[in-house]
C-alpha cells in the first residue's frame, strides 16, 4: 500500500524509494499549529513522515478559519492539538501523530530533543529565541518561519550557520498578524516552502543557511545570505531564554487574547465551582467559561480588552 500511496513522489529521482523509505523513519516537531503550522503538518503527513510530533497552547477561534487549513467550524473552542490530530490522522493513518498541549518554556522544552528536525511555526519571539537557543545548545536543526501582510520568510537554521539571534537582534523587531493583518496565500507559500526545506534536510540534501523572502502580492522572491554576529550570544553559548524565569503574561498574536500562567489547579473542584455560576465546556485537558480556558498545565487563556481586564478576570474566575 505505501507503494501505492506514494508513487508520485517514488517517482520523482529527488526522492525515489530510498527517499521514502527515509522519511517514514523520521519524526518532525511542529511547533504552533496556526496558518504555518497546519499547512505544514498536512504536507509532510502526506508525503509520508513516519512520526509527527504537535505542539500548541492555543484553541481555535473564527478568526482562524480564513487560513488555518485542519480546522472547521464544529472545532470552534476545541484545544488545536487535539483537533489537528484527529484531521491529520484520516489523512494517513500509517503515521503516527502524537501531540502536547502546553505553552513550549525552558522546563519543558527538553523532549524536542527526540525529534530529527524542528519547525517553528510559532507566533511570538519569546518562544522562537527559546527554540533558538535550545537547538543551539543541544545541535538540533530547525527551521524558522514566518508570515505577515503579504509577505514571509524561511530560514533553516544549522548547528554550524547563523542562528536566529544573528537575525533579529531585538525580540520586538516584527509586527504580529493582530496589528498588521496577513493574507491566507502568503501563509500557504511559506508553508510550502519551509515543508520542502524540511524534506530536503530529512533525505540528507545540502541545504544552504540562507533567508528566502517571499511576497506574494508583488510576486517578488528573495534568497540573502546570513552572517553568525560576533556579538551573538546563542553563537557564543549563553543561552539566556533556557534560564528564563517563565511569563506571567503573554499577549497573543490574535483578537485580545492573553495567556495568565499559574499553580495547576484541580481541575474536578474547578468544574465543580464554575457550573455554579455558569455554562462550562469540558475537554480532556481544558475547562472552559465564557471569556475564559482553563488548562490543566495551569495556563488559562482568557479573550479580554486589556491587560488589566485580563487579570481581573484570572483573580475572578480561578484565584477566586
Amino acid at each position: 500500500m505505501a507503494i501505492s500511496r506514494y508513487s508520485r513522489l517514488i517517482t520523482l529521482p529527488e526522492i525515489g524509494e530510498e527517499g521514502n523509505r527515509k522519511l517514514r523513519e523520521k519524526k518532525v516537531a511542529i511547533i504552533g499549529l496556526g496558518a504555518l503550522g497546519t499547512v505544514a503538518s498536512e504536507l509532510l503527513i502526506r508525503m509520508g513522515i513516519g512520526n509527527l510530533l504537535l505542539i500548541d497552547r492555543d484553541i481555535v477561534e473564527e478568526s482562524n478559519l480564513t487560513r488555518q487549513n485542519l480546522f472547521y467550524e464544529e472545532d470552534l473552542g476545541r484545544s488545536k492539538v487535539f483537533a489537528a490530530k484527529e484531521k491529520l490522522s484520516r489523512i494517513n493513518s500509517q503515521c503516527l501523530v502524537s501531540i502536547r498541549a502546553i505553552d513550549l518554556n525552558f522546563e519543558n522544552i527538553s523532549f524536542l530533543k527526540e525529534a530529527d528536525l524542528i519547525l517553528d511555526c510559532t507566533d511570538n519571539l519569546q518562544t522562537r529565541f527559546l527554540i533558538n537557543d535550545y537547538c543551539r545548545k543541544e545541535k538540533i536543526r530547525w527551521i524558522f518561519a514566518s508570515a505577515i501582510k503579504t509577505s514571509g520568510y524561511v530560514l533553516p537554521i544549522l548547528p554550524e550557520g547563523p542562528c536566529l539571534n544573528c537575525l533579529f537582534k531585538e525580540k520586538n523587531s516584527l509586527e504580529t498578524c493582530e496589528t498588521a493583518g496577513v493574507i491566507n496565500t502568503i501563509t500557504q507559500s511559506i508553508a510550502s516552502i519551509q515543508a520542502t526545506l524540511a524534506i530536503k534536510l530529512l533525505l540528507g540534501e545540502k541545504v544552504e543557511p540562507k533567508l528566502i523572502y517571499y511576497d506574494i502580492w508583488k510576486a517578488e522572491m528573495r534568497k540573502m545570505a546570513l552572517n553568525k554576529r560576533k556579538d551573538c550570544f546563542s553563537c557564543n553559548s549563553n543561552y539566556p531564554y533556557l534560564k528564563n524565569e517563565g511569563w506571567t503574561l503573554l499577549k497573543f498574536c490574535g483578537s485580545n487574547k492573553y495567556q495568565i500562567t499559574g499553580p495547576k489547579k484541580d481541575m474536578l473542584k474547578m468544574e465543580e465551582n464554575w457550573n455554579k455560576i455558569g455554562q462550562t465546556i469540558k475537554e480532556e485537558h481544558s475547562l472552559a467559561i465564557n471569556n475564559l480556558t482553563l488548562f490543566d498545565d495551569g495556563r488559562v487563556l482568557i479573550q479580554a480588552g486589556s491587560e488589566d481586564e485580563a487579570k481581573a478576570a484570572y483573580s475572578k474566575y480561578i484565584e477566586n
